[in-house]
């Protein structure tokens, strides 16, 4: 806390007896800087200075990008000043700076100096200063989207109100969530009700909500009850009639529903370690919290809210597994289950005996797939992956912010559409490329069937097209027309708001497009794809498993699992209009515009190499034979793609 502490005394140095406003989120105890007059995010909000008060300089000081997140969805609550500093204490080795990215909205016209900087590892500061007094809000919530990679910090669904404490935990990384008093009412937005679905963390006797209501309004905001971390301690609950607390429905964890959701821009699998250096560790309790410890070392703990953060999940990492000891759970049932929810969205894996009756608000699933496995299975990294990817899976669709608001009763977010490129030479091979997107599940697309010289009425294509159930567009183009150009007139006629590009010979798992869509999500990335780590070659009939790292940014994904954003594809122009290194164009051309390239898992997809003239991209097989993690003979798939050996 030193670190923090010197910030505070600077800001007091520089202000003399102007005021100075401390904020903190994240820290259990301030420490010495309740003297300074601290105020913590994650308490009771209800005597904070109002936003329209204003200080000579603003502090928040956050423990870590996690934090952060949380702390920006309680932005509107900040006052005015002309001076404003956020600080984290401890940022994962992998992030990079938190450099704002400024614009003419929202008075940043006022900036006259931005620094951010690294005074000691692993912290970052930024420090910003303006000609004149604007809401600090502002800042905070920009130095949360540096952190994300700059993707517009918002959630689908109505907007939401917070109410209580610690309530932001339901809601974080939103600056459009609108806080409010206990009782209420949210501030009225622009004429109409400040929020349409209000979230208050609320004691054993939840105080009436007197909501009011907009003139011309006919409702007000719907509000849901969810109990504060004090009241779900198992102390608590053991107290003569604590048991009624589960029972009231305020404190019922038996759906998902009931615990603060995921924050997966920040929890996630981003640096998943395929090959860790320890060995199985254990999430059991600790001093009286759930801690994580390997080899008689703790790696990390948790607070008494369950949360974990990107600086958590970053010391575990080279974790093999994490068994789960649910009779030494910690301060209370609904942070143990935060817990477990968290580091399975981060792909942890996780692996118990046996889920207590108490834990339902994990989900059927989730609490299956906890159990599914043993210690001995996850020593092969294979098959530790694949348990992996199965419990992110399910944890990531199931525990993130818009799945959880949509189980509160907000309206379900529109289903993205993805238009599928597939462009062939070979009329023989539509009928095997279709039948890879007919195993799709998950996901909504149509498919833009570009036929490069051959024919729609060839028995082959007429006939694989009659057994296919979903929308097709067919396009016929000539034969002398480059490759990139046939790939143009395919996303020319495609809808949807993102452009799959899919090779017609390739193997694809039935996840494999719900998959990019996931990563796509928690990524901030505008192209997402996997790498070339399962390969059949043909030639010789053996499967080889290569070294790759994955999940992180990167600059080379497979050509045969390009997944970009619509509007990136049109920033860039398309495809290069060459025969070839398309791929390759593509993706340099994305980050030399500013974008971004995220390599999800690669188990869900295998690359066929034939004759390298039948290939456009034709490296010699001995490229595949060299840096293999194993191989094969004959077809060896991942049980994720959920195919016989005898597939080819």
């Amino acid at each position: 806390m030193s670190l923090l502490i010197d910030l505070v005394r600077a800001a007091r140095e520089r202000s003399g007896k102007r005021r100075v406003l401390v904020y903190c989120v994240g820290f259990e105890t301030l420490g010495e800087l309740e003297t300074y007059g601290a105020m913590d995010l994650d308490g009771d909000l209800d005597g904070i200075p109002r936003a329209e008060e204003g200080a000579a300089e603003i502090l928040v000081l956050a423990r870590t990008p996690t934090d952060v997140r949380r702390a920006a969805s309680l932005q509107s609550l900040l006052p005015m000043a002309p001076r404003v500093v956020v600080a984290v204490k401890e940022t994962p080795y992998w992030y990079t700076a938190p450099v704002l990215s400024p614009t003419p909205a929202h008075r940043w016209r006022a900036l006259v100096e931005l620094r951010v900087h690294q005074p000691k590892q692993p912290a970052w500061v930024v420090e910003a200063s303006f000609s004149k007094p604007v809401p600090a809000g502002r800042t905070l919530a920009a130095t949360a989207r540096a952190f994300g990679g700059h993707r517009m910090d918002a959630v689908s669904g109505p907007v939401a109100g917070l109410a209580g404490p610690g309530a932001a935990h339901w809601r974080p990384g939103d600056p459009n969530a609108a806080p409010a008093p206990l009782t209420g009412p949210v501030p009225d937005r622009f004429g109409a009700r400040g929020a349409d679905l209000v979230v208050r963390a609320v004691g054993e006797e939840p105080p009436p909500w007197s909501g009011a209501e907009p003139t011309g309004e006919t409702t007000g905001e719907t509000t849901v009850d969810r109990p504060v971390a004090e009241l779900m301690t198992w102390e608590r609950l053991g107290r003569p009639g604590g048991g009624k607390i589960l029972e009231n429905g305020v404190g019922d964890l038996s759906e998902p529903r009931t615990i603060p959701p995921v924050d997966t821009r920040s929890v996630n699998p981003m640096n998943f370690i395929t090959v860790p250096s320890l060995g199985t560790a254990d999430l059991s309790s600790e001093s009286g919290r759930w801690a994580i410890t390997c080899d008689g070392r703790t790696l990390t703990s948790f607070d008494a809210s369950g949360r974990v953060t990107d600086v958590d999940v970053n010391r575990i990492r080279q974790v093999r597994a994490l068994h789960v000891d649910w009779r030494r759970s910690h301060t209370g049932p609904a942070a143990a289950l935060r817990v477990v929810t968290g580091l399975a969205a981060a792909g942890v894996p996780l692996i118990s005996e046996a889920v207590p009756r108490w834990a339902g608000a994990l989900g059927p699933e989730l609490a299956r797939l906890i159990t599914s496995v043993d210690e001995p299975a996850l020593k092969d990294d294979l098959e530790r992956e694949e348990h992996s990817i199965r419990l992110r899976r399910e944890a990531l669709r199931v525990h993130g912010v818009r799945a959880r608001w949509e189980q509160l009763g907000a309206p379900s977010a529109p289903v993205p559409t993805v238009s599928v490129l597939l462009v062939t030479r070979r009329p023989e091979m539509v009928g095997f490329a279709l039948e890879q997107l007919s195993r799709q599940r998950g996901a909504e697309f149509e498919v833009i069937l570009a036929l490069h010289g051959a024919s729609a009425a060839h028995p082959g294509v007429a006939g694989a097209l009659a057994s296919f159930e979903r929308p097709v567009t067919v396009v016929e183009v000539d034969k002398r027309t480059v490759f990139g150009n046939v790939l143009n007139q395919a996303a020319a006629r495609a809808s949807g708001s993102f452009l799959l590009k899919m090779d017609d010979d390739d193997w694809y798992g039935p996840d494999f497009i719900s998959d990019l869509l996931l990563a796509h999500s928690y990524s901030g990335a505008q192209v997402v794809g996997m790498v070339p780590e399962f390969v059949y070659l043909a030639s010789i009939g053996v499967t080889v498993h290569r070294e790759q790292i994955t999940e992180q940014i990167t600059n080379f994904i497979a050509g045969g699992t390009i997944f970009s954003e619509r509007s990136a594809f049109e920033a860039v122009g398309g495809f290069r209009p060459m025969p070839g290194t398309i791929d390759a164009q593509f993706q340099h051309a994305v980050q030399a515009a500013g974008g971004q390239i995220y390599r999800t898992q690669g188990l869900g997809y295998i690359l066929r190499r034939g004759n390298v003239a039948n290939h456009t991209w034709r490296e010699p097989i001995g490229t595949f034979l060299r840096r293999n993690k194993r191989q094969w003979r004959g077809f060896r798939p991942s049980a994720l793609m959920e195919l016989p050996p005898e597939a080819p």
